[in-house]
């Protein structure tokens, strides 16, 4: 693969003493130089394990410290605004409930009904969810979605360490300090909080390299190996395979037109390589895509909001919402929407050592390849119009060319930011690993003041744990299982304010019963109107009944209701095979509650809910 020069690794210095051996007459000798050259080794390996074992530790305890507010009251807290958590909870319950019912996992019948959601054009994270049913259905699926995120944030770090200390650099010091920021900067530690999917970018240096090793030859044996890791990454997050496969031909593009000398000769084993990649990808993803592309709600597009997911111009600059110096952000924008899409914020601190580092090893074309793919997908995170200091512009940006390209058409552009994280890892390991390699200081001096530089440069960037409010228990009657007395087969329940982002209990509600619960909304991405082909929205279509309730769950007043209104309120209940609806206890549903009274009569409480039984509307 492509590689950078790569020195003595600082902490695995051979000894210089070995075991003593003694001749017959009993004196003392010194090992032979075959025998010092095995202990030499013998002690370097037993230094580099014990070096890989806290660098896995380290990572392990870094994922832990960032979800410790749930960890420490488990199930009494959830994340500020847990929308797609809950999201995210419910696929996974989806995936258990699948396999154990024998049904198919890429439509999701039991939302959305009567027309279900394409569970390929949502992010159903089946790479996990099916694997990991057995946890689900012993544990629940808030269990496997926290296991996720530890092992997606501490994976996805130890993924890079693997690639680093084993193919570009020899010291474990500069393989951990890059590994670092693969693992745990905003890319992937803001996520923490609802994307199990985007946490879980451990596959990224592994399709990386495979794809280098294209270059080497055997295509038959490395396509086959790249083509597996493809197909597992369509099922955990398609949008990171699409931008780690753009990343990589873009890179290998800069590098190749640098170095034609030597890639010239690769480029027939990188093409038949490619060719075994994508013919075995294909076989088996031939079904999940057409299902994906041509099945049952379907959609062709994003909706305009997903535009407004576009950097600052300095977002570079800025440090997450959850990080260490948070309440540094003066010199750049606030927190990304819903801080949770804070790609490529790097802090200024961390910017300044990269640029030195990148100027300093400008001669190296490997580090020229990335410098300059990092800044060019970063320039294309910044969305159009862009947007500067947290205020609009009217000026347009380069995302604009391809704003409407199919597959950029649904892609939120400042994850594009996530190319320029990727691209920053090898960077600096490589930059600190020629560090320690310097001459003219001393060994003790070297390390001081290089960690000294990395302190300053890493700690404000730091994630801190993430932010929790309580989480409201499931209400008895739904957690008890007491609902099943009223809804037959084929029949579903209302829950009431309706599934959404900003009103996740209906969400929380149907993934806790292990997605048995039929329901007639949801949370998710479909197309317009509910008509095939259309762009995509959030929701199903709304149905005239749906209004009423938006106004009381979104305004919090009773909206005006008529005799034409309770009719249509029967009919719709009739479309969405309604037998059962359901609403929460509690002052601020106070507006919801009297709506559906209005609408179809008293309801009654029971189980810490409000229910209307509406078999017989």
């Amino acid at each position: 693969m492509l590689t950078g020069t790569a020195g003595q690794d600082d902490t695995t210095a051979p000894a210089t003493t070995g075991r003593i051996v003694r001749q017959r007459d009993g004196a003392p000798a010194q090992p032979t130089s075959e025998e010092s050259d095995s202990i030499a080794d013998n002690t370097t390996r037993r230094t580099s394990r014990r070096a890989d074992l806290l660098a896995l530790g380290s990572f392990l305890l870094g994922a832990l410290f960032i979800v410790a507010p749930i960890l420490a009251h488990y199930g009494r807290r959830m994340p500020i605004s847990p929308g797609d958590r809950a999201q995210a909870e419910y696929f996974l319950a989806w995936s258990a409930h699948a396999i154990t019912h024998g049904e198919n996992p890429l439509h999701i019948v039991q939302y959305n009904f009567p027309l279900g959601v394409n569970g390929m054009a949502n992010t159903t994270v089946l790479g996990f969810g099916i694997p990991l049913a057995p946890i689900t259905l012993l544990f629940g699926p808030q269990v496997t979605f926290d296991l996720l995120i530890v092992l997606g944030i501490a994976g996805t770090a130890a993924a890079w360490y693997w690639l680093l200390s084993r193919h570009l650099v020899t010291s474990r010091t500069a393989a951990w300090v890059g590994a670092l920021v693969g693992g745990f900067a905003p890319t992937v530690a803001s996520h923490a909080s609802y994307h199990p999917n985007l946490v879980a970018q451990f596959l990224v240096p592994l399709l990386a390299w495979r794809t280098f090793k294209l270059l080497e030859g055997r295509p038959v044996r490395n396509g086959l190996i790249l083509a597996a890791l493809v197909v597992y990454q369509v099922f955990i997050n398609e949008e990171t395979l699409f931008l780690a496969a753009l990343a990589i031909a873009v890179v290998l593009a800069l590098y190749a037109v640098q170095r034609r000398d030597r890639v010239r000769a690769a480029i027939r084993p990188l093409a038949a390589g490619l060719g075994v990649t994508a013919g075995a990808s294909l076989v088996v993803l031939a079904y999940p895509l057409y299902f994906q592309f041509f099945g049952p709600g379907t959609y062709h597009g994003g909706d305009k909001y997903m535009t407004t997911f576009r950097m600052d111009v300095l977002g570079l600059t800025s440090y997450g919402s959850n990080s260490v110096a948070e309440r540094l952000r003066r010199f750049g924008e606030p927190p990304a929407p819903l801080g949770a899409e804070e790609h490529g914020f790097l802090g200024w601190t961390l910017v300044l050592l990269l640029v030195a580092l990148v100027v300093w090893q400008w001669h190296d074309v490997l580090i020229r390849s990335l410098a300059i793919t990092g800044l060019g997908f970063q320039v294309l995170a910044w969305g159009s119009p862009l947007q500067f200091q947290g205020r609009n512009t009217h000026v347009p940006g380069p995302f604009w060319l391809l704003q409407h390209l199919p597959l950029f058409d649904t892609l939120l552009p400042t994850r594009l930011g996530e190319v320029t994280n990727w691209a920053v890892v090898p960077i600096l390991a490589l930059g600190v690993q020629r560090l320690l390699e310097l001459g003219g200081l001393p060994v003790r001096t070297r390390r001081l003041f290089l960690g000294t530089v990395l302190v300053a440069a890493l700690l404000p960037a730091a994630p801190m744990p993430i932010k929790v409010v309580n989480r409201t228990p499931i209400p008895a009657f739904v957690s008890a299982g007491t609902w099943k007395q009223y809804v037959g087969a084929d029949r579903t329940v209302l829950i009431v304010p309706l599934p959404q982002w900003d009103f996740p209990t209906a969400i929380y509600w149907t993934g806790s019963t292990g997605a048995d619960m039929k329901v007639s909304h949801g949370y998710f991405l479909g197309p317009a109107d509910g008509i095939d082909g259309h762009h995509a929205v959030a929701g199903p279509a709304p149905r005239p009944t749906d209004r009423l309730f938006a106004e009381a769950m979104y305004y919090n007043r009773v909206p005006a209701v008529t005799d034409a209104d309770r009719a249509q309120a029967r009919t719709d209940l009739a479309y969405w095979h309604t037998s059962l609806i359901l609403a929460p206890e509690g002052a601020q549903w106070s507006a919801v509650r009297t709506t559906l009274t209005e609408l179809y009569g008293p309801g009654t409480h029971t189980g810490g809910l409000w229910m209307w039984d509406v078999r017989n509307s």
